[in-house]
């Protein structure tokens, strides 16, 4: 029998450097070429020799001379052979190998010695203990003591809800709630790539969940929602059923939560308890285990923080104010901190009402939630942050319970939105001072042509030149000057006119006035990028997630026309993603079709693509045909391989048109052209992604650096 070489990465580098090699090489040499440190190498050498002698082969090491591997020319030839087909060992980054460290002391129930670790991990004994002293921190902020014992080893102590806790930050450290979602519904689903995806799901997910009763999880959540007539959001979706499939698999292993009874008892006096107590029964039934009391508890405050419906209050205490009140409050003390108008905003009342309701039970019951848009809030926009920490200070004076930061955050989400509403409802005033040689009658005339012709203007002043730099410190913000003597300013653009406005006049400040900032006079006064929300942030995010979620390969389709294709790539649409009516994307993509095509003939590529009411995210799909086609357009005959289908929802938001068109406007690169053509999967998707990916810094830069 053949022997096997099982190596990691970096011996697989310097072993094979060394059989190339025509003379001995020394460790100096080996650490330039590979990029590795030379104590590296020694503890790497050790574990090449052993491997060596099955292949009649030696690892020689010669003071002075340096490393070199012995053996016939045939032994050589078989390993490097070996070499270039085995398998290598994962090596793990530190980054990795902290992410492991946490999972497996926040599962393991007894203590674990440094060994253990170092041989799961493959490094040293001192590596494992400086990756332990650098993880302290973060399980210090989860309210878990990490023990470590000379003799017994490590183990982590910490309640039950600390380490639960503990486990849902981790999972979302890693994953969006986008991707949890695209995740966790995928269990209902007959993906044709469902291996691809489960291994996925398993690096994430099985060191805490049991993936396989994910399924069954969420068939009595959605079937227990349709009951109530009641539809969670995503994000509240998601999070239930990560609580419940974490606490049936804590509960199997034999790890059970407490609750505090007077928390247990307001609980039960809420109507949320019944639902909680139906749906634990029917997991219960279908899992076959025993759900206590407590577990019941938690289930139902996870439905009142995503419900809302009422407002959870203590017992025996009247009922206190009710989220209205909060809500026109907390609008007065944004006005005041922002200068602005809001109280006539109906959008931002019933928005911030329906926020409030959920936000109150969160909040009394001190419920952990996740913003993952906090960071990008605060910093770019810290006076819409600061106007909302300021009311979030007030409902927690109310409430005697902290508001958290996430929770700020969304608040701020909405007050942005309604001081973009105040200016976009609005039409654009632009600030323009005049000036001419006596401020007189000239600048008068002028200035009453312009208020006819320019309505979008704002005069702020009519001055000499001799009271020009008064008048612009006096009114700045200055969007531009309109003079009728021709002069340069150093700071302001100017335009030279004739005193009685003429058509070439009006058509010169049109044009000035368009290469203005948007963003300017009114928004200037009150936010630089204000009208750049967060929500349009968020938009390009949810494209690249959607996108980097819902990439598909499909090889040895079988099609000999245009037409064919066509209809392949629509059912293959409807085969990854069941509930796609093929018919109706059938008709949207050969209508698009219609309105011409997209072909790389050096490539043998071509690209399909539509906006469709039969699809609800967007997907990217590399369509491989067995044999070459006949793909016909106006003017062109070429001989079509691979097929590129980019899918959008007819109601995307243009951000999200903007993401997948970064791949479609790659097309006129060849590499990328020829990787979609020709290159394994692995890679396009990789080469994909990063198209994605850069496109999506690149829109997304303009709003952190502000409007250029």
């Amino acid at each position: 029998m053949e022997p096997r070489l099982t190596l990691n990465s970096r011996q697989k580098q310097m072993l094979a450097l060394l059989l190339q090699a025509s003379a001995p090489v020394t460790l100096k040499e080996m650490a330039g070429e590979l990029g590795l440190s030379v104590r590296t190498m020694q503890r790497e050498l050790e574990g090449i020799s052993r491997r060596l002698v099955p292949f009649g082969v030696t690892l020689i090491k010669k003071t002075g001379v340096g490393l070199s591997v012995e053996g016939s020319d045939a032994a050589r030839k078989q390993l490097l052979q070996q070499l270039s087909v085995s398998p290598s060992l994962k090596i793990f980054s530190p980054e990795e190998r902290r992410h492991l460290l946490i999972r497996l002391l926040l599962t393991k129930r007894e203590a674990v010695k440094l060994f253990y670790f170092s041989s799961k991990l493959d490094v040293t004994e001192a590596t494992v203990s400086n990756d332990l002293d650098k993880l302290e921190p973060w399980f210090a902020k989860h309210r878990i003591a990490l023990v470590r014992k000379p003799g017994l080893g490590v183990y982590i102590e910490a309640d039950e809800k600390s380490i639960r806790a503990a486990m849902i930050d981790h999972l979302y450290e890693h994953l969006s709630q986008e991707q949890l979602m695209d995740m966790l519904s995928s269990y209902s689903l007959s993906f044709t790539n469902q291996r691809k995806l489960e291994l996925s799901i398993r690096n994430h997910l099985l060191h805490f969940i049991d993936p396989g009763i994910i399924g069954q999880i969420e068939e009595i959540v959605r079937s227990s929602e349709m009951r109530r007539g009641y539809e969670m959001t995503d994000s509240a979706y998601v999070g239930f059923v990560v609580h419940i499939a974490l606490a049936v698999q804590r509960l199997k292993s034999g790890e059970n939560i407490s609750i505090d009874a007077e928390a247990l008892d307001k609980l039960k006096a809420a109507g949320e308890f019944k639902w909680a107590q139906q749906m634990a029964e029917e997991l219960s039934a279908c899992l076959d285990i025993d759900i206590p009391e407590s577990e019941v508890g938690y289930i139902t405050m996870h439905l009142l923080g995503a419900k809302g419906k009422r407002i959870l209050t203590p017992a025996g205490e009247p009922q206190e104010r009710g989220a209205e009140a909060y809500a026109a409050r907390m609008i007065r003390i944004v006005e005041n901190e922002l200068k602005l108008t809001l109280e006539n905003d109906p959008s931002l009342y019933e928005a911030l009402l329906v926020h409030l309701e959920a936000a109150i039970n969160r909040i009394r019951l001190h419920m952990e939630i996740r913003n993952p848009l906090l960071a990008h809030i605060r910093e770019t926009y810290p006076d819409i942050f600061a106007a909302a920490a300021k009311a979030s200070r007030y409902l927690q004076e109310e409430l005697q319970a902290e508001v958290p930061e996430e929770e700020v955050g969304y608040l701020a989400m909405h007050f942005g939105a309604a001081v973009v509403r105040t200016k976009t409802t609005s039409p654009q005033r632009f600030r323009v001072l005049l000036a001419c040689s006596s401020g007189m009658g000239t600048s008068r005339l002028l200035a009453a042509q312009i208020g006819k012709s320019f309505p979008h203007i704002h005069i702020v002043d009519t001055v000499s030149l001799l009271q020009l730099e008064a008048a612009i410190r006096k009114h700045s913000p200055i969007d531009l000057i309109v003079s009728t003597v021709p002069f340069e300013h150093e700071t302001h653009r100017v335009v030279v006119v004739h005193s009685f406005l003429k058509q070439d006049d009006i058509e010169l400040i049109e044009t000035h006035l368009h290469g203005l900032p948007l963003i300017g006079t009114a928004a200037r006064e009150a936010y630089t990028e204000i009208e750049d929300t967060v929500m349009t942030v968020n938009r390009y995010g949810e494209g690249v997630v959607q996108l980097t979620n819902h990439l598909f390969f499909a090889d040895g389709l079988e099609a000999a026309s245009k037409r064919e294709a066509i209809a392949a790539a629509a059912a293959f649409a409807g085969s990854i993603v069941p509930g796609i009516p093929v018919p109706q994307l059938e008709s949207d993509l050969l209508q698009r079709e219609e309105l011409g095509g997209i072909v790389v003939e050096e490539s043998k590529l071509a690209m399909l693509h539509c906006r469709s009411t039969a699809v609800q995210v967007l997907m990217a799909c590399v369509l491989r045909f067995a044999q070459p086609l006949s793909w016909q357009a106006p003017g062109q005959d070429a001989a079509v391989r691979t097929v590129l289908l980019l899918l959008a929802p007819r109601s995307a938001p243009k951000e999200h048109i903007e993401m997948i068109g970064e791949i479609s406007a790659m097309l006129i690169e060849e590499d990328f052209a020829e990787t979609v053509a020709g290159a394994p999967f692995d890679l396009v998707q990789k080469e994909l992604k990063s198209v994605i990916g850069q496109g999506y810094m690149n829109r997304t830069g303009v709003f952190f650096r502000g409007t250029q």
